[in-house]
């Protein structure tokens, strides 16, 4: 009887042991192929540490895991794992035998998920579904590099200096702007039908002909179907100087194409308000021939601020205060249109002038929407041609050896002060502030489209903050600065991966990632139940989560944040993200895997977490039995 109990007990423990590993049944997990398994490297070894460690350094999305079972481990137990965490599997994949991508339960934040997913014996590995970005938007438009090298600056062209560019490629990454963001460009016209500018001309969409001869729009303008010719009065904006096709396809020539260049914009809709033609020197005075008059600029801006323009380009300028000029742009500022202005090329021996003491009109009238733009070369120095000013002159861009569209032909006149003459049919390097100038409009419609919510002033003041602070420009204009398009692209990339995830009955923790590079900080809102959002918190730059406290038991929360700065603006916002609190007392979780008890586990592992339980009781029982035999 005595070796009958052994044998009984032995038993009883042995299920106990058994039930608390893998389960085994005929549908389990295996490789595929025995010789590639044999043939992959060797990987480390992963630990929850190692795991744990990698996730502080990336960047990953929220509420999913990559999970990764051992060979052999049915299928039927990692389903069970999965119930008991309350995740969903949503893809498995061929190539990595075993491995399953699933949504975590909501509020589950991943570290916590990891680690009991990695407690569990059938696990070989769990880990964040990590992020990953495109290095750099290089479009392989046929002369980018070197020869744009304002745009991306690899120091292979003119003796250029690595780095000293406005970062394009980064930005790009985020934004490439949009077709529904109008640029007017005020200046000789623009090639219509120049391929790397044809699809990115703006279209008047109210004119249902273009020779018909009606004012189809009732806008006053007969089949003004791609712009005006204020110079002529027609509806033929065609460059016939090259000078406005040039600043154009800085702005935007199409982008990543295979041809030509890229702007700054690869998707836009210019609009091309023609105001300078070949007046001749009896007009335009003596060495001149093509010019335009303040009247004609004055009709080109009312025309692009009412029919859609968010940015004006005029990459031109003169002496003489004009209060009618004034009044336009300042009319333009009321209807929300940024005036990017060249600073102007210095009359003196080929030197800059000092705007505060000479100035330039109109890049020199004190307007909130103006940004009066100098002139750096390719090795981050103030062009010595460029005007400067450090109380009238905002910042600066590249305005040396710029390569960019200009008309295959019909151009009367060459450029004798500024371009080389055709680099190749259609394209040129110019110089001069002219050139300049649209590398910052075209920024701003780069923001335009990225943060539709920003007004003209945040958009403005988001290019002026967001520079690069150099020593050669210190002093001579107000920012100190040249444009950098990927910092202020990225100013207020909205958090991503907001997840929130109950504490207790009073409390909810939040977490994102930080995705900004110029925050001040976040806002914090939340709304109970069906009720409406309400700010509750701001937290510093930089800030990955917040604890939000004093709630009601049983209640669900929602939350959402998003950045800010002091320019003031806000970024979008994030996702969102709901928890509930618990009805009373203290919230845990319980970890899984292995023999743990009491944690929400699968019925085999659950009976043999409790034969382990009772089979202490079970030899007390024996013991006491044998006692009383002897007895």
């Amino acid at each position: 009887m005595k070796k009958f109990i052994y044998i009984i007990f032995a038993l009883i423990t042995s299920l106990a042991l058994v039930s608390c590993g893998s389960n085994s049944t005929t549908a389990s997990f295996s490789s595929p192929n025995a010789k590639v398994a044999v043939s992959q490297a060797a990987a480390p070894k992963v630990t929850v540490q190692s795991v744990l460690a990698a996730a502080d350094k990336g960047k990953y999305r929220e509420g999913e895991l990559l999970v990764k079972f051992k060979s052999g481990v049915a299928v039927k137990t990692a389903a069970s794992l999965h119930q008991a965490m309350g995740a969903a599997v949503e893809r498995r994949f061929a190539a990595v035998p075993n491995l399953e991508r699933v949504k975590l339960a909501a509020g589950m934040p991943v570290k916590d998920a990891i680690v009991r997913y990695m407690q569990d014996p059938s696990v070989e590995y769990a880990e964040p579904n990590y992020l990953r970005y495109p290095k750099d938007s290089v479009p392989n438009d046929l002369y980018f590099n070197p020869q744009q090298w304002a745009l991306s600056n690899i120091g292979a062209f003119a003796g250029g200096t690595a780095g000293a560019d406005i970062k394009m490629p980064q930005a790009w990454d985020f934004a490439r702007g949009s077709r529904g963001v109008v640029v007017a460009v005020i200046d000789s016209g623009v090639d219509l039908n120049h391929p790397d500018l044809v699809n990115n001309i703006w279209k008047n969409g109210g004119e249902t002909s273009c020779v018909d001869g009606i004012d189809n729009d009732n806008n006053g303008f007969i089949d003004d179907c791609v712009g005006w010719n204020f110079a002529d009065g027609n509806n033929d904006p065609t460059d016939n100087l090259g000078h406005g096709t040039h600043v154009a396809g800085i702005i935007g020539a199409m982008g990543n194409n295979g041809m030509g260049i890229a702007g700054v914009m690869w998707n836009t809709s210019i609009m091309p308000l023609k105001f300078i033609t070949d007046f001749g020197p009896d007009v335009c005075g003596p060495g001149a021939d093509f010019c335009g008059s303040v009247a004609d600029e004055v009709a080109a801006i009312q025309y692009a601020m009412n029919n859609g323009a968010k940015v004006i380009n005029a990459s031109f300028g003169a002496g003489g205060y004009s209060q009618t000029e004034f009044d336009a742009i300042n009319a333009a500022n009321s209807a929300g249109v940024l005036f990017i202005a060249a600073a102007g090329n210095g009359t003196l021996d080929s030197l800059g002038d000092n705007n505060d003491l000479t100035p330039v009109y109109p890049a020199n009238y004190n307007l909130p929407n103006i940004i009066s733009v100098a002139a750096t070369d390719q090795n981050d120095r103030r062009a010595t041609f460029s005007n400067f000013g450090p109380n009238t002159v905002h910042v600066a861009a590249p305005g040396v050896y710029i390569l960019s569209t200009v008309p295959s032909t019909g151009v009367s006149m060459s450029f004798s002060s500024m371009c080389t003459d055709s680099f190749v049919a259609g394209y040129d390097f110019c110089a001069g502030t002219s050139m300049a100038a649209p590398h910052v409009a075209g920024l701003a419609g780069l923001l335009e489209s990225y943060y539709g919510q920003f007004t003209p002033a945040q958009v403005r003041a988001t290019i002026l903050r967001y520079v690069d602070v150099l020593p050669t420009l210190q002093g001579w204009i107000q920012t100190g600065g040249r444009i950098n398009a990927y910092r202020a692209v990225t100013s207020l990339l909205p958090p991503d991966g907001l997840s929130a995830s109950a504490q207790s009955s009073g409390a909810i923790k939040l977490s994102w990632t930080d995705m900004a590079t110029g925050e001040s900080g976040y806002k914090i809102e939340r709304k109970a139940g069906s009720g409406d959002f309400v700010q509750i918190a701001e937290v510093a730059a930089n800030t990955t989560s917040y604890s939000d406290s004093g709630l009601s038991a049983s209640t669900t929360y929602t939350y959402r944040v998003r950045a800010f700065n002091t320019i003031p603006a806000d970024s979008l916002y994030s996702n969102e993200a709901a928890a509930t609190t618990s009805a009373g007392g203290s919230d845990g979780t319980n970890g899984g895997g292995g023999c743990s008890v009491g944690g929400r586990l699968n019925g085999p592992s659950a009976f043999g977490d409790t034969m382990v339980m009772l089979a202490p009781l079970f030899a007390v029982f024996v013991m006491s039995r044998l006692r009383r035999r002897k007895k």
